[in-house]
């Protein structure tokens, strides 16, 4: 009990002293659920904190300390406003999985509040397809562009999620490796939309568990991607305070 409320305690601090400036490798908003109770998912890293919209659970039993469930039902998920460093370019978007083998369910969504959208202007956006594999969509322009990725994933294990953007290409890695990479065909549009975690409009949904979720202004190196992975994003979050501290996910599994 005492080392749980150590673990509160640390984390509640990050919370309470994160500022804008970005952590290692430009993480700039890293969303990691530990909250025990309420409708806000605090963004450790920046300002861009998260609010659960209809109902979610949480879980002790994340990938790394604890997670949010989803029940697969489209009116509840997780709603982060507008910043435009979401529209950065490049970036890179990380998310720990893990879904039951339900049909048609999303991770991210990023392209206004209604289905369908009254212009195609993609930035973020995945979703599993109805036979568990994972998609990434995107438009740059005219431009639409789509990457089908060959391992299906909705096998109610963890899997490590990370879009990358380079500029000039679109990458998918699951779980630390490259399973495609499209040329983006331009720079991805931008648009002033809210971030939608688990659901999209329309009645499309996520089944199943969400941890660690992070947002980069780089393209990630293979590497990089692997050392988030294993490392968790709390070791990237470097909090900046007159001190200069950094406070590593290394050292929180260690109180426990």
């Amino acid at each position: 009990m005492v080392k749980t409320i150590i673990l509160i305690i640390i984390l509640t601090c990050i919370a309470m002293v994160s500022s804008t400036h970005a952590g290692k490798l430009g993480l700039i908003s890293a969303w990691l659920f530990e909250e025990r109770s309420g409708d806000v998912i605090k963004d450790v890293v920046g300002r861009n904190d998260g609010v659960i919209i209809g109902k979610l659970s949480r879980t002790f039993y994340g990938k790394f300390g604890s997670a949010i469930r989803f029940s697969g039902k489209s009116d509840s998920y997780i709603r982060i406003p507008h910043d435009d460093v979401f529209n950065a370019a490049p970036y890179t978007f990380v998310v720990w999985i893990k879904l039951k083998p339900a049909s048609w369910q999303y991770i991210v969504w990023r392209n206004g509040d209604v289905w369908p959208e009254s212009e195609e202007v993609r930035h973020i956006d995945i979703w599993i397809h109805d036979e568990g594999f994972p998609v990434f969509m995107w438009t740059a322009g005219k431009h639409k562009g789509q990457i089908d990725g060959p391992t299906a994933i909705t096998d109610d294990r963890w899997h490590h999620i990370a879009k990358v953007y380079d500029g000039e290409k679109v990458m998918m890695f699951v779980d630390g490796e490259l399973d495609g990479e499209k040329p983006s065909g331009g720079t991805l549009d931008t648009n002033e939309s809210p971030i939608w975690i688990g659901s999209r409009p329309g009645g499309i949904a996520a089944t199943g568990l969400f941890d660690e979720i992070g947002f980069f202004t780089q393209a990630l190196s293979e590497d990089e991607v692997n050392t988030v992975k294993n490392n968790g994003l709390l070791d990237f979050a470097t909090v900046e305070t007159a001190g200069k501290t950094t406070i590593t996910w290394a050292y929180l599994k260690a109180q426990k």
